[in-house]
């Protein structure tokens, strides 16, 4: 069954190739007035469409001592707008205002080296009244259940640290609704419940990042792999910023980066593009117009570090090396690297350290953690088994990255990594989220959907030479990290 599984996503792959590079006559490029992308993919196969909305704002562009407010707006994506998720949005935005001025007071108080405990609890008190005030006129998950009667799947906000997105798929006669929701989730959020939401990511943050073995792994990897990069902190924030967030924090990140020229849309389905413009211009052309957010300086942190803690969990080791992102050309060769060193029973260090000497019970690469917008890392991860240890895992992977720079990769394992690189792209864009998705990254990210057209012929050019130069470039201690986890409290 896998063989023929890996046989039909091989022929798969060759069967659609040259679809890929067609891209580039496929997709319609539409700029609104306002500056605000669009990229739009015809597929007539059903009367269905899958649309995207991504704006160039994640964790990368927050302030030093705002960690976490870029995810705040995935938390407040289905809260509503003055349109929708009200009963009477004239009588509950006074109380809104008043949330915001309470919520403020309160977090300064709070944050005073001379807190008064009796001001903290009258404007606590105060703020609950507010709050029950403003539910009365409040209609929950208005936003998801409009969607969802009308026929939406693949709905969804999410944070990275390069982007936040909104998504969804609908039968093709509800493209106006889903224009009109997916506008007001980006240019019209009211900051409802945004104090009983600030509670939710502080949980969650307890939940997958204190209390969890692994995610307090992930944070002290990014603390001890980058020095002055904004990749230095997670998605949700430092538990210390997060706790003091106010929504004039908010609503300052929402002005400078939600704006229309910061923003790329795309749809892919069976719609008609020259009926759709004036629809498009419609519903997102009133998004204030604004400047794109452009990565303007780069980061250079180095490597040479190591790092120990405990947690009442399984020892495990990361080893991280900085590499650079797209468009560089080393990236496509670091995919390529990838997959021999980690991608599935045949790599080459999940067969030795997992199925034949025993040494691990799980090993994971990835050659874009935390993100793609910035320089970034390859990261290796190992959980050792009980009669092994995390050093003896870092010297056998570090024996495996010496052998890739001195011995040149046969051509039957650098054909197969190759196919597997360009099935997943191409398997991906099989579906209209997945050509939705991959396009808007590409072109919020890199600003230029294009790379994702070539990505095939790229890979189809990574030589052996090339993956021998990469690991000896890359590859070095100067430019690696390594953080320990031991069993312990």
């Amino acid at each position: 069954m896998k063989f023929i599984k890996l046989l039909l996503i091989i022929l798969f792959c060759f069967s659609v190739e040259a679809a890929a590079y067609d891209l580039t006559k496929d997709v319609r490029e539409i700029r609104l007035n306002n500056g605000m992308r669009w990229l739009l993919i015809e597929r007539h196969h059903a009367p269905v469409f899958s649309g995207v909305v991504m704006v160039r704002a994640g964790g990368v562009d927050e302030d030093l001592n705002k960690t976490g407010i870029a995810h705040f707006f995935e938390h407040m994506a289905f809260k509503g707008s003055s349109k929708i998720g009200t009963k009477d949005f004239k009588k509950e935005k006074p109380i809104l205002d008043r949330i915001e001025e309470i919520g403020a007071r309160l977090s300064a108080e709070e944050c005073s080296q001379n807190a008064n405990p009796e001001e903290i609890k009258k404007l606590k008190e105060k703020m609950s009244d507010l709050m029950r005030d403003a539910a009365s006129y409040q209609i929950k998950n208005e936003v998801w259940e409009i969607m969802v009667r009308n026929g939406a799947s693949d709905l969804n906000a999410y944070t990275s640290k390069d982007i936040t997105a909104y998504h969804a798929s609908m039968p093709i006669n509800k493209l106006p609704l889903w224009m009109s929701i997916i506008s007001q989730m980006v240019k019209d959020p009211v900051y409802r419940e945004f104090y009983t939401e600030k509670k939710v990511i502080l949980e969650e943050r307890r939940a997958g990042v204190e209390n969890n073995p692994d995610g307090k792994m992930s944070e002290i990897v990014l603390d001890a792999s980058f020095e002055k990069s904004p990749y230095k902190w997670p998605v949700i924030g430092n538990e210390k910023d997060v706790s003091k967030l106010i929504i004039a924090d908010a609503r300052k990140f929402h002005q400078r980066f939600y704006v229309a020229k910061n923003m790329v849309g795309v749809l892919v389905g069976d719609f008609n593009t020259e009926n759709i413009k004036n629809l498009l211009e419609r519903y997102f052309g009133t998004i204030p117009s604004g400047e794109e957010n452009r990565d303007l300086r780069s980061y250079k942190d180095v490597g040479g570090k190591e790092r120990k803690f405990k947690f009442n969990a399984r020892p495990a080791i990361a080893i991280t090396y900085h590499k650079p992102t797209l468009p560089h050309p080393d990236e496509f060769v670091f995919d390529i690297i990838e997959i021999i060193l980690c991608d599935g029973p045949t790599s080459r260090l999940e067969k030795r350290l997992v199925y034949d000497e025993k040494d691990a019970r799980v090993i994971y690469c990835s050659d874009s953690f935390p993100g793609s917008r910035l320089d970034n890392l390859f990261l290796f991860w190992a959980e050792p088994n009980e009669t092994s240890n995390s050093q003896k895992i870092a010297q056998k992977i570090e024996e495996e990255l010496e052998r890739l720079k001195n011995e040149p990769v046969s051509d039957e394992e650098l054909d197969r990594a190759k196919r597997k690189v360009t099935a997943s792209v191409l398997y991906a864009l099989e579906k209209n989220m997945g050509l939705a998705m991959a396009l808007a990254e590409f072109e919020t990210i890199f600003h230029d959907w294009r790379l994702l057209a070539q990505y095939p012929e790229r890979i189809k050019k990574v030589t052996s030479n090339d993956v021998m130069r990469v690991a000896k470039k890359y590859f070095v201690e100067d430019e690696r990290t390594i953080v320990i986890r031991e069993k312990g409290k």
